[in-house]
């Protein structure tokens, strides 16, 4: 086992920046960022700008702080399509199974494929109820007024999205198919139930501001044939690219239900290209023909 290293003041930690070879041209302006942002953290966004602990030529501490930026607005963006989704798969949900099987069907195992699975559901939302309390007016109001009793389309109101992803995966095959058909056109309920499990675990990194850059995401999203061409015609073998942030983008386009949201941010990723020129892309997996693959149009 290594020692534990030990703690260094901030001058401290500017000083193994620049003798590692870091160019620091405002001290001070390093001083304050440090402040707010710990050296560890930083130093994970120079890991591409750096053999070891020797910092290639010419990189600048104001080079570090715009990956740095560019991801933290990055997980911004983000988080308003997750958001999206989530919404929408409530509402799918809440809607398409009150309609089979009523405002409370929820509560019987037969409404469901797996019964396990409706037994955590239960846990679940049970949690929920609880966790809310009295917070939200409507979750007081069908106490008092309904026993405690909620209609699976204000059921879904107080789940995550992890829990909706489950509840959808353990939905009847016809009932899938059947939001799938209505909502997603072609796309299979299996992709659907796969691209919802990966925009948790996307979610859950953006919500505790963990690093996009350079990173491999902990689970394989699953690409159709046409998206994986995309990839293979880059040079860019299936199972990196299925693990990039680039592949959550591709997909979760195919998902978010509003083109405004969706345009959005589009317009907020070109922003960020521009306002962050040193941020290199294929560090998110993006490919080169990018903007033609999600459909962004070309400056005139």
């Amino acid at each position: 086992m290594r020692e534990i290293k030990q703690f260094k003041t901030i001058d401290e930690q500017l000083d193994i920046l620049n003798a590692r070879g870091l160019i620091i041209d405002d001290m001070d302006e390093a001083r304050k960022v440090l402040s707010y942002v710990s050296y560890y953290r930083l130093s994970a966004y120079t890991l591409t700008l750096r053999k070891d602990d020797a910092f290639y030529d010419n990189v600048h501490f104001s080079d570090v702080l715009q990956i740095y930026n560019f991801d933290m607005e990055l997980r911004a963006a983000l988080m308003l399509l997750l958001e999206s989704i989530e919404v929408s798969m409530r509402t799918y949900i809440g809607y398409y199974h009150a309609k089979t099987y009523g405002a409370l069907g929820y509560y019987n195992a037969e409404a469901f494929d797996d019964v396990k699975r409706f037994h955590r559901f239960e846990d679940d939302y049970h949690v929920a109820i609880e966790e809310y309390g009295d917070k939200e007016a409507f979750v007081k109001h069908h106490k008092e007024v309904y026993g405690g009793q909620f209609p699976i389309w204000v059921l879904v109101e107080l789940l995550t999205l992890g829990v909706l992803s489950r509840l959808f995966k353990n939905l009847k095959p016809e009932l899938r198919k059947e939001i799938c058909r209505d909502h997603f056109g072609k796309i299979n309920d299996s992709y659907i139930c796969n691209w919802l499990q990966g925009c948790t675990i996307l979610r859950n990194i953006c919500a505790h501001r963990g690093r996009l850059y350079n990173r491999q995401i902990p689970f394989s999203i699953r690409l159709g044939k046409r998206d994986k061409e995309t990839f293979q015609n880059n040079g860019i073998s299936i199972n990196k690219a299925g693990k990039q942030l680039f592949s959550y983008i591709i997909v979760i386009h195919k998902m978010v239900p509003d083109d405004n949201v969706w345009d959005s941010f589009i317009s907020k990723l070109t922003e960020l290209e521009s306002k962050y020129p040193f941020v290199r892309l294929d560090y998110y997996g993006f490919t080169s023909d990018w903007k033609s693959v999600l459909g962004v149009c070309k400056e005139k």
